[in-house]
C-alpha cells in the first residue's frame, strides 16, 4: 500500500467497490466514478490536451448545449453529462501516469474485484437473487432481474481486461484465475434473461483473440467500426425500413420492438440532421406503435441505440464529434499498447463489448453506462508493463 500513491489508490478503490455496486444494479457506478475521478485526477495538467480528450469534451459540451432546443426542460441531464465526462477523463489522466508498482496494485484490485463480482452474481443466479430481493422485496422478478443483468454486463465489459491481468501473473495461478473468470463470464452471460449479454460475451471473446493476434491495429479497428456505425446508423436503418418492419413481426417481442423503435427514431433523426431535436428529446415521442396487437409508445424513454439516440438528440454535429473521439481513442490505444498483446487484446474486447451493448440495449446518457468506458480505460491502462 505504501507504493500505491493517490492516483493508484483511486484506481484500486474503483475496483474494490465495483463488485457490490455492480451486483446491485450498477447505478452506483456513476458516483463511484465521480469519487475516484476526483481523487485520481492530476492536480496539474501540463502540456497539450490529447486529441481524444479534447474531442470527447467537445462532444459532451455540445450534448449539454442541445438542451437549449430540446422540447424537454432537463438541465440536470446536461450537467450530469459534463460532470461524468470530466470525472472520467480525470481518472484516465491519473491512471495514465502510474508507475509499475501502482499499476500492479490496480491490476490485482481489478482481478480480485471481478472474481468477487462473479461470485456475487453466481449466488444471485443460483439462489433466486437473495441480495437484490432483500434490498427490493416488493419488486417483481422480471424487473428485479435487470439489476444482476446489468451486473453481468459490467463483468463482461471489464472482464477481458481482468483476463489479461490474470494472464500477466506468474506461474499456475495465471491459468487458474483466467479459467475461473472466463468460465464465470460464459456461464453468467446466459442468466437473468438478457440476450445481449450472451452476444456481448461472444463478440468480446472474438475481439480479445483478434487484439492478441494483431495488437498494432485491432484496437483502432474496433473503435473505427463503432465510429463508422455512429455516423451511418440512422441512414442505414432508414434505408432498410421495410425489411426491418417485416422482421420485427417474426422476432421475439423484445427484439421486434427494438427494430420498430430504431426505425421510428431513425426517421425522426433524419428530419433534423444537423442539430437534432435536443437533449432527452427521445422522451417526447409518444406516438403509438403496434407489434402483433401490443401497443406501446414510439420511443419508450430512449431508442435503445446509442448511435441513433446521438443523431436524434444532438444531430450530425454531436455524432461527428463522438465518432471522431472514438476514432482518436482507438489510435491512442494502439500507441499506448505499442505492440503489447495482452493490453491490446483487452482494449479491443472492451471497445467491442461496450459498443455492442450500447447500440442494442441502454440509453446514451444513463449515468452508470457512461461510467463504464472510463472504468474500462482505467483497467486497460493498468495492464501495460514498463
Amino acid at each position: 500500500m505504501r507504493n500505491l500513491g493517490r492516483r493508484g489508490f483511486a484506481g484500486a478503490l474503483l475496483f474494490w467497490i465495483m463488485p457490490a455496486a455492480s451486483a446491485a444494479g450498477a447505478l452506483a457506478l456513476a458516483p463511484l466514478l465521480a469519487l475516484c475521478g476526483a481523487i485520481g485526477a492530476p492536480w496539474r495538467f501540463g502540456g497539450r490536451i490529447p486529441l481524444a480528450y479534447a474531442l470527447l469534451l467537445a462532444a459532451a459540451a455540445w450534448a449539454a448545449l442541445s438542451v437549449l432546443w430540446s422540447p424537454l426542460d432537463r438541465p440536470e441531464q446536461a450537467l450530469k453529462i459534463v460532470l461524468a465526462t470530466m470525472a472520467g477523463l480525470g481518472l484516465v489522466a491519473g491512471m495514465s501516469g502510474l508507475d509499475e508498482k501502482a499499476r500492479g496494485w490496480v491490476r490485482a484490485s481489478l482481478l480480485a474485484g471481478l472474481l468477487m463480482l462473479a461470485l456475487l452474481l453466481a449466488i444471485e443466479a443460483g439462489f433466486d437473487m437473495p441480495f437484490n430481493r432483500a434490498a427490493q422485496p416488493e419488486t417483481p422478478t422480471g424487473l428485479l432481474q435487470r439489476n444482476p443483468g446489468r451486473g453481468v454486463f459490467v463483468l463482461e465489459a471489464l472482464g477481458f481486461a481482468g483476463l489479461a491481468a490474470a494472464l500477466m501473473l506468474r506461474g499456475p495461478p495465471r491459468w487458474v484465475f483466467g479459467a475461473i473468470l472466463l468460465a464465470a463470464m460464459a456461464a453468467l452471460s446466459t442468466q437473468f434473461s438478457f440476450d445481449a449479454n450472451l452476444v456481448a460475451f461472444a463478440i468480446g471473446l472474438a475481439a480479445f483473440a483478434l487484439g492478441y493476434a494483431a495488437p498494432r491495429w485491432a484496437p483502432a479497428l474496433a473503435a473505427g467500426v463503432w465510429a463508422f456505425w455512429l455516423m451511418a446508423a440512422p441512414w442505414v436503418i432508414h434505408a432498410a425500413s421495410g425489411p426491418l418492419r417485416e422482421a420485427a413481426l417474426q422476432l421475439p417481442p423484445s427484439w421486434g420492438m427494438r427494430l420498430q423503435i430504431w426505425d421510428y427514431a431513425a426517421a425522426r433523426a433524419i428530419e433534423k440532421p444537423l442539430l437534432g431535436w435536443g437533449l432527452d428529446a427521445s422522451r417526447s415521442f409518444r406516438d403509438p406503435q403496434d407489434l402483433n396487437g401490443f401497443t406501446y409508445a414510439a420511443i419508450p424513454l430512449h431508442p435503445h441505440s446509442f448511435s441513433v439516440q446521438v443523431w436524434l438528440e444532438t444531430g450530425g454535429v454531436g455524432a461527428l464529434l463522438l465518432a471522431a473521439s472514438l476514432a482518436a481513442t482507438g489510435l491512442a490505444c494502439v500507441r499506448w499498447c505499442d505492440g503489447a498483446r495482452l493490453p491490446a487484446a483487452a482494449a479491443t474486447a472492451c471497445i467491442a463489448t461496450i459498443g455492442l451493448v450500447w447500440n442494442v440495449s441502454y440509453g446514451a446518457w444513463q449515468e452508470w453506462y457512461m461510467a463504464l468506458p472510463f472504468m474500462a480505460a482505467a483497467a486497460v491502462l493498468a495492464l501495460k508493463r514498463a
